[in-house]
């Protein structure tokens, strides 16, 4: 199945998040190849070609859903490495604001993504409870 150029995209915005504290930590680079081929269907070469490439996309998702997946799989890279930096936390709420939330609500959005990341919940669960 083709992956659509938009998803590649959305793809390299999730790369920014490695980059966000200037150190690129293993850790962060495994999470963002896993995610890449579970949630994007991409093959390791074409997150090879991306990330040489390092452009950055800005393309918004349509879907609120698309919108919280594309953030909680941020606040999962920004967790990788076992450490939360005030870059990832800021470059969340900078693509939170960039994807329409509330700006009253972005530190409280932000705060429960990266809380939901760093035990570990399910993608699935946490688009379930924003969702209501």
């Amino acid at each position: 199945m083709e992956i659509s150029a938009k998803k590649k995209l959305q793809f390299l915005d999730l790369y920014c998040m490695v980059m966000a504290d200037g150190i690129v930590h293993p850790k962060e680079m495994e999470t963002l190849y896993r995610i890449g081929i579970e949630h994007y269907g991409l093959s390791e070469e074409e997150i090879n070609e991306g990330v040489k490439s390092a452009g950055v996309s800005s393309v918004i998702p349509e879907l609120p859903e698309e919108r919280i997946s594309v953030l909680y799989e941020m606040a999962v890279i920004a967790w990788a490495d076992g450490e939360l930096e005030d870059s990832e936390r800021n470059m969340l709420r900078r693509y939170a604001s960039m994807y329409g939330v509330n700006e009253e609500s972005i530190d409280e959005l932000v705060d429960f993504l990266l809380d939901q990341a760093k035990k570990n919940v399910d993608e699935k669960d946490v688009i379930k409870q924003l969702n209501g």
